[in-house]
């Protein structure tokens, strides 16, 4: 289907793997579209379900809610044909451009197109990100999700967050993640990292010191 159609707002709805979680204030945007109209179409996908076809939103959540809000009983919308993983890559795309996605939204979006079989490459490819921070931010998704929307909420310091790379037990990362923002985050973060340093020396040690006592009960029996 090519060219914009005026589709029923009752038929439209928002994509469920929509990255950007929050709409943010949408009065003044709803404003606009009462006094002046849609200035930029939908871009929206058709699916079937029991009642027939419908569309998904990839493109304009917001003006579909504001105008929603405005009153409309229909917008301009381009229908498109997109495959799931062109689908997400488009809205990671789209948000991230605007600069409208949170580090925790870009966690999640990376994380799906990785589930949906990309490689980190890939997804760098589509995005225009770079892998060092798709990296980092799968790294995020590894994390308590309701635990880091929570730190990323009381707007924490992201190179605070990004010092949880350095620790590789997943449920010592959570922990440390519950005093991110504290006076007391540097001083746990430092301690598991002695830890974790102590963890990995730990064997050679012990092989060293089995080594000596070998030795020393070998020279005693000289």
């Amino acid at each position: 289907m090519n060219g914009i159609i005026n589709l029923s707002v009752e038929l439209l709805e928002p994509h469920p793997q929509n990255p950007r979680k929050e709409l943010g204030d949408l009065t003044e945007l709803s404003e606009s579209i009462k006094e002046n109209g849609i200035m930029q179409n939908l871009t929206v996908v058709p699916f079937e379900n029991e009642a027939g076809t419908r569309y998904r939103v990839i493109i304009g959540h917001r003006r579909l809610a504001a105008s929603k809000a405005a009153g409309l009983a229909e917008v301009p919308c381009a229908v498109v044909d997109m495959d799931e993983k062109t689908q997400l890559s488009t809205m990671l795309l789209e948000n991230i451009q605007r600069s409208d996605l949170t580090a925790f939204e870009q966690a999640q979006g990376f994380q799906l197109m990785i589930d949906l079989g990309d490689t980190v490459s890939e997804v760098a490819k589509r995005t225009g990100f770079s892998e060092s921070t798709i990296r980092k931010r799968l790294k995020l998704a590894e994390l308590d999700q309701d635990g880091l929307k929570k730190a990323i909420d009381n707007q924490i310091s992201m190179s605070e967050l990004f010092k949880l790379d350095k620790i590789e037990d997943i449920k010592e990362r959570n922990r440390l993640l519950r005093d991110i923002g504290t006076s007391n985050f540097n001083w746990q973060y430092e301690k598991s990292l002695k830890k974790q340093e102590v963890a990995k020396i730990l064997p050679q040690v012990k092989k060293d010191l089995r080594a000596m006592g070998a030795k020393q009960i070998k020279g005693s029996q000289t």
